[in-house]
Parts: C-alpha cells; sequence; structure tokens
C-alpha cells in the first residue's frame, strides 16, 4: 500500500498538480492578508480624517485628553456621528456590505472575536484547497485505473464541500445558540421582574443581568453584555433591545423593546408590565407546544405505517401462517 501511494505521489503529473493548487492557495491567501491590512490602514485613515472634520464643525481642540484615547466614549461618539453626517452627504445608500452581513451572522453563531470573518474566509480557503488535493490523491490512489478527468472531478467536488462545511457549522451552531437564548429568554424576564421591584431601572437591569445569566446561558449573557455597551456607547433602550431580538433571533425581545419604551414615555410601572409581559409569553409559548402536541398524531401515521405496522402484522400472521403449514404437510 506504501508502494502505490509513494508511486502515485512520484507521479509528476500530482506532483505538479498538488504544487499548483498550493501555489494558488498561497498566493490568494497572502494576497486577502495584505487587502485586508490595506482596507483596514485605509479606514483608519479615513476614519482620522471625518473625526478631523467632525472636530473642525463643532469647534472642539484636539489637544484635550479624550482625543488621543481611541477608546473613549465621547472619541466613539463624535467619530460616529461625524461618519453619519458624511455619509448623509455623499448620498451613501443604506445597503449592508457582504463583510457586515457575514459579521452579524458569526455574531448569531456566537463568534464574538474581531478576527473571526477572517478566520472564517481562512478555513474555507483552505479546506476548499485540502480537501481538493485530498480528494484527487485519494481517488488516484484507490483508483490508479481512473481517467484524469475523473480524478479531478471528484477532486473539485470534495473542493466544493470543504468549501461549504464552514457555512453549515455555522447554520448548525446559530441553531443551537438561538435554542439556548429562546430558553434563557424567559428567565431573563424573571429576573428583569426581580431587579425593576429592587428598584434598578432597566439600563443598569441589563448591565446587571448580563453578568448574571451567562452563568446558566452563556451567550445569551454575552449578547445582552453587548446591548449594555450599546447603551453605554449613546444608544436608547429601545434601539439597543430590538438589535439585541436581530441576532438572538427571538421575537419577544423585540416586543420588549417596544414595552419598555411605552412605559418609559407614558411612565407606568415597569414591574407591572414586565409581569403581565412574562404571563403572556408564557401562555403563548404553552399554546405553541399544545400545537406541536397536536400535530404530532398525523406525523407519526407516515413511521408507523412503514415501521410499527408490519411488524405487528408479522407478529400475529405468523402463528397461524405456522400452523397451516403444518396441517398441508
Amino acid at each position: 500500500m506504501f508502494k502505490a501511494l509513494s508511486l502515485s505521489i512520484s507521479d509528476p503529473a500530482t506532483v505538479s498538480l498538488a504544487a499548483a493548487m498550493a501555489f494558488t492557495f498561497g498566493a490568494v491567501f497572502f494576497f486577502l492578508v495584505g487587502a485586508h491590512a490595506y482596507i483596514r490602514t485605509r479606514n483608519t485613515v479615513r476614519r482620522r480624517s471625518i473625526l478631523n472634520q467632525g472636530l473642525a464643525s463643532m469647534e472642539v481642540s484636539a489637544d484635550q485628553g479624550w482625543f488621543k484615547n481611541t477608546n473613549s466614549l465621547r472619541y466613539q461618539s463624535i467619530l460616529s456621528t461625524s461618519a453619519l453626517l458624511g455619509d448623509v452627504e455623499r448620498g451613501a445608500s443604506s445597503s449592508e456590505s457582504e463583510g457586515s452581513k457575514l459579521r452579524r451572522e458569526l455574531l448569531r453563531a456566537g463568534f464574538f472575536g474581531a478576527r473571526s470573518v477572517l478566520w472564517y474566509q481562512f478555513a474555507r480557503a483552505f479546506l476548499f484547497v485540502g480537501a481538493g488535493v485530498g480528494g484527487y490523491l485519494a481517488y488516484g490512489y484507490f483508483l490508479p485505473n481512473a481517467s484524469s478527468n475523473s480524478t479531478m472531478i471528484a477532486g473539485a467536488f470534495l473542493g466544493c464541500i470543504g468549501f461549504l462545511l464552514p457555512s453549515r457549522f455555522v447554520v448548525m451552531r446559530q441553531n443551537r445558540v438561538i435554542q439556548e437564548c429562546r430558553d434563557g429568554f424567559p428567565d431573563f424576564i424573571d429576573l428583569m421582574i426581580v431587579c425593576a421591584e429592587a428598584g434598578l431601572g432597566p439600563r443598569s437591569t441589563i448591565e446587571r443581568l448580563s453578568r448574571e445569566i451567562s452563568k446558566t446561558y452563556p451567550i445569551l449573557g454575552s449578547h445582552c453584555y453587548l446591548s449594555a455597551l450599546e447603551i453605554r456607547a449613546g444608544s436608547s433602550l429601545h434601539e439597543a433591545l430590538f438589535n439585541l431580538s436581530r441576532r438572538i433571533q427571538v421575537d419577544e425581545a423585540a416586543v420588549l423593546a417596544s414595552l419598555l419604551e411605552q412605559t418609559e414615555q407614558l411612565g407606568t410601572s415597569m414591574t407591572d408590565a414586565l409581569r403581565v409581559y412574562s404571563d403572556e409569553m408564557r401562555d403563548r409559548r404553552l399554546v405553541k407546544a399544545e400545537e406541536k402536541a397536536h400535530a404530532l398524531p398525523a406525523k407519526l401515521v407516515l413511521p408507523l405505517g412503514l415501521f410499527v405496522f408490519p411488524v405487528i402484522l408479522v407478529v400475529i400472521l405468523l402463528p397461524a401462517v405456522i400452523r397451516i403449514k403444518s396441517a398441508i404437510s
């Protein structure tokens, strides 16, 4: 086996193809890394120029201490305001870029790292090239008499599968994370009621609960902490909770955002509103569970007819068949 593998690897065509694919992968990878570094540097310069324009229009001195600290909330606030005004002046479209969509999908899957998009693209490229080369060599090893076209088609097919595997993994992880957040959201509402009865405001409640609920639901706690950071950076409570509902894909979070906004505008008791909403949410979940339970008999018809009914039929008719056969003989 090792002798045949060494012969297939020592084939000049195989070696040249593997070298060409490795060179292509390396060239594409370093090109992407260089393009990412270039775009990041250009964005830094652009943000700096936008900030300088915003300071000039606001008549703020750049000699202040907060101006040199890029993590300052005032720095980020002026930067975002200036960038928004610049986009409006240029008539920028509201369409979202592909990188932002991918970043949001990775956030929904629970990947909060700053380089998660880069690692995701690297994994796709690596699996595409690795699976393609591995499939080409394995197909040539197990089927040495196969034509070169079929071998290349097999390598390309496995390369496409390797390219699609990271996206499938992200989708599966999203479903698991969304289910975890959906299961933990009623507990989040109950803890909000406790904090409201203790006298905490909604903004302080979210920041407090982001630490408490992370012990049992870490992903939900991380998303709540992001919402707390948005509120601390200047976003409204309604906007932060609406963004939370978009990230965790739980409709009850958007309803909670509207409920808290109306509570603040009307000046009603937040505790009573949350208690009523908690009861309604649990009743709604009970209704959904009853709907699934009522649909269960219809879903069981096909597996019962295919797997259970033939077994019961054999168990009932087998003694009669044996008696008839013994009587005839």
